[in-house]
């Protein structure tokens, strides 16, 4: 099955800078991350939202295929925890958050608690723009293509993460606990191709930030 790319309103690049927009992608725009896929020519199949940040209206003459859901202000769910749901229920098990790290503190840690509900569902979801890679996984193990100057980090999200383990880093780990209160896993560096990393128990935030200079 294709994957399900989420476009949020907070991105600090451009998203064909931070995702190559493959055919038979499933795109839902987040709120005013419409405004942000039309400016690059990007037809969503879907724009969900309250709207409280889009600054046109949503225009969707000639795109039959496009689906407006209009949320209420006042709501349980944020816009791209909703887009997420939206996912789930036709059946996608891979998501890609395209931005969620610009805009407000608070809002990238509501996108990153996104990333902890998808894991708890069973599905792929990660957060990514041109420079930032953010994921939450539990019980698998991934492989983490290398990035040049980005540092790859590991971090307990629940109270204790076991069996974790790093490969092709400068700080290796094997079959090691982290828990959240103490930030063992900051700042590693690649030194391979790609960095190998397993959870066998609770849920690791993994991360990989690039220097903006670069």
């Amino acid at each position: 099955m294709s994957r399900c790319v989420i476009i949020t309103a907070y991105n600090d690049y451009l998203i064909k800078e931070s995702i190559e927009i493959e055919k038979g992608d499933f795109i839902i725009c987040a709120d005013a991350g419409y405004e942000l896929a039309r400016r690059e020519n990007i037809v969503p199949r879907v724009i969900v939202g309250d709207f409280d940040s889009l600054e046109s209206e949503v225009n969707v003459s000639g795109h039959s295929l496009l689906d407006v859901v209009c949320l209420p202000m006042e709501k349980d769910d944020t816009d791209t925890l909703f887009c997420l749901k939206y996912g789930l229920e036709k059946g996608f098990k891979e998501f890609v958050i395209v931005g969620g790290f610009g805009g407000r503190s608070d809002h990238t840690y509501a996108n990153i608690q996104t990333l902890a509900y998808g894991c708890a569902k069973g599905v792929s979801v990660r957060m990514q723009d041109k420079k930032n890679m953010f994921t939450i996984i539990s019980n698998t193990e991934i492989k983490v293509p290398k990035r040049e100057k980005a540092t790859l980090s590991v971090f307990a999200y629940s109270d204790v993460c076991t069996g974790v383990s790093l490969k092709g880093v400068k700080y290796e780990l094997d079959d090691h606990t982290l828990t959240n209160r103490f930030p063992l896993g900051v700042s590693n560096e690649f030194v391979e191709d790609e960095a190998t990393i397993s959870c066998k128990s609770g849920m690791l935030l993994v991360t990989v930030v690039a220097d903006k200079n670069t």
